[in-house]
């Protein structure tokens, strides 16, 4: 259940206290996330935003794992998969880059999704206490979690805004979460957003290490409903896909960017999310995925709930947040809201430099 305005509060003062540093705001409103930016340079290159070391697996060594919260999860998910993820070894911010390491998804639940859980359940309570938490910060350090991956299962995400030129107005999607997703589910989020990890088996191709990469399938699994692939015998499996054929002409021609917008860091889970703007001026685009005879039609995935995609013009945050319920932030995972705010925010610019298109 979304957590109120007074919780949220709450969460976010608390874990500002706790590791310092600032939380992302928007409209006055401070959430529990904080966020790295990329030098200018790095904007256009999603993939500088990584270490060139291709992630290695690590020892399982957690400083606490709630196998509790886990079993809840596979018995009430039954389709949840223990996937290989990249995680967080380290992060640097000049330049802006993440290392990373190989991890497994029920890691992830087991020690970051359940710091979240705690902490939800504590707030609702109205008595912040974490014991999980500090436990681990026993044998981490607040400053250092926020630098190192250690002693936890940092499972990297990636959001991804899509904005596109409808007729001459440029719209951002959002869509809400099925019961399908082993959390969040019913919250609003960007589409498309995904766990970065590899798809081949026992990660058979360094080049997997890639944001652009992963952004591009997620685009066809989530907007397309490419079927997800688990060890297909190439890495690059989906590159005839024609959608992708499309947008990757779109993007060779300037008519659409792919952008870096930032690194969140979530304090309530302390995991590290990419976040990126997925840019498309050329109004043809919205046209041919929409049109009722399309080759390629949007076509959300299972874990969309359906009928719940949400097309918002950006030009002015009141009329985009007009089309939603109010106190949405309320309703969203804390990085998707990050996510959001940044894409829009570097979409505007992008926009305001680009050249006139014929609608």
């Amino acid at each position: 259940m979304p957590p109120d305005s007074r919780d949220y509060k709450n969460l976010t003062d608390y874990l500002q206290h706790l590791y310092q540093r600032e939380p992302f705001t928007r409209a006055g409103i401070e959430h529990p996330v904080t966020v790295y930016y990329p030098a200018d340079w790095q904007i256009h290159d999603l993939d500088s935003l990584l270490d060139p070391t291709p992630p290695t697996a690590e020892s399982r060594d957690f400083a606490v794992y709630d196998y509790s919260y886990l079993h809840d999860l596979q018995n009430g998910k039954p389709g949840l998969h223990n996937g290989r993820t990249f995680t967080l070894k380290s992060l640097r911010e000049k330049p802006l880059k993440l290392r990373g390491a190989l991890g497994r998804y029920y890691d992830m639940l087991a020690t970051c999704a359940a710091f979240e859980r705690e902490l939800r359940a504590a707030a609702a309570q109205g008595w912040m206490r974490a014991p999980a938490r500090a436990a681990y910060h026993r044998q981490v350090q607040p400053p250092e979690a926020l630098r190192r991956g250690i002693k936890r299962s940092a499972a990297i995400g990636i959001g991804t805004l899509t904005v596109f030129n409808d007729a001459g107005q440029y719209k951002a999607l959002l869509a809400r979460r099925s019961d399908a997703t082993a959390f969040d589910s019913g919250m609003y989020h960007v589409l498309p957003a995904m766990m970065f990890g590899p798809t081949t088996a026992d990660f058979a191709d360094a080049r997997e290490w890639s944001v652009k990469h992963q952004v591009l399938r997620e685009v066809l699994e989530e907007l397309f409903n490419m079927p997800e692939q688990r060890s297909p015998a190439r890495w690059d499996f989906y590159y005839d896909h024609p959608a992708l054929r499309y947008l990757s002409s779109l993007l060779d021609s300037g008519a659409a960017q792919l952008c870096a917008s930032g690194i969140i860091l979530n304090l309530l889970t302390l995991r590290p999310e990419i976040s990126t703007l997925l840019l498309i001026h050329d109004p043809d685009w919205y046209r041919r995925v929409t049109a009722p005879d399309s080759d390629m039609p949007l076509a959300t995935a299972d874990e969309t709930l359906r009928d719940s995609l949400v097309a918002a013009p950006i030009a002015d945050d009141a009329v985009f947040l007009s089309h939603f319920p109010a106190d949405l932030h309320l309703m969203m995972p804390a990085q998707a809201t990050a996510t959001l705010w940044l894409g829009i925010d570097l979409a505007r610019r992008l926009i305001s430099n680009a050249p006139a298109i014929d609608n």
